[in-house]
This record gives structure tokens, C-alpha cells and sequence, in this order.
């Protein structure tokens, strides 16, 4: 079966759904609610990490097949500063640094990430 539609959005909700939660918690002082923040950003990123390679499979042989790996890779990058950098330093105390991360090269990862899943959208 091939990727679907369905699949790109279901994959972007997933990767909007997790960065919302992480700048939600970065401007939370309440720390139950930067908890909850956190757990949710955790149990998406799980989602999006095991949905992944099921889409790249997929694709498998198809222009999206290049694209999906274009896209783990650069979400992976993402993923990784996020949580050995800026979850680390929020939690730490560090909320200038986090928001710097978070806000900056992040951002800019984030709007790329983005890009590829709207270019993936108009493959399938």
C-alpha cells in the first residue's frame, strides 16, 4: 500500500503537535504543567519516531521514498539538540539558553522540516 495523503498529515500533525508542546513549555513557569509539556513531546516524538520508517517503506521506490529520507534525517538533527540541549537546559535552570536554542536554529530546522512535509504532501 502505498503513502497517502492521510499519512503526510497524520506525520505533520504529529511534528506540529510535539513542537507546540515544547515552546508551551518553555513560556510555562507551572511545573506540573512543563511535566505534561514534556511527557507529551516525549510521547510524540515516540509516534513519529516508529512512524517513520513504516512511511519510508512505504514509499519505497518512489520519488517520496527520497524525500521521507530527506526528512528523517533532517528531523532526526532536530530531535536530537531537542532533547540533549534544550530540554536539558530548561530543566536545568538554563530557560535563556533553551529559548535561545529553541528559538533560533530550531526554529529555523523546524520551518525546513516543514517545507519538506508540505513538498512530500504534493508527491503523494
Amino acid at each position: 500500500m502505498p503513502i497517502s495523503a492521510g499519512d503526510v498529515n497524520d506525520l505533520k500533525s504529529k511534528l506540529v503537535d510535539a513542537r507546540t508542546a515544547l515552546v508551551t513549555m518553555l513560556g510555562e513557569s507551572d511545573k506540573a504543567k512543563q511535566k505534561e509539556c514534556d511527557a507529551k513531546v516525549k510521547q510524540l516524538t515516540k509516534a513519529t519516531v516508529d512512524i517513520l520508517p513504516v512511511l519510508i517503506a512505504k514509499a519505497k521506490g518512489t520519488p517520496a521514498e527520497g524525500k521521507l529520507k530527506e526528512l528523517k534525517a533532517a528531523w532526526d538533527v532536530f530531535r536530537d539538540t531537542r532533547d540533549n540541549q534544550v530540554i536539558p537546559n530548561f530543566f536545568a535552570g538554563k530557560v535563556d539558553e533553551a529559548k535561545a536554542i529553541g528559538g533560533g536554529i530550531q526554529k529555523e530546522r523546524f520551518a525546513k522540516i516543514s517545507a519538506m512535509v508540505d513538498a512530500l504532501a504534493g508527491m503523494v
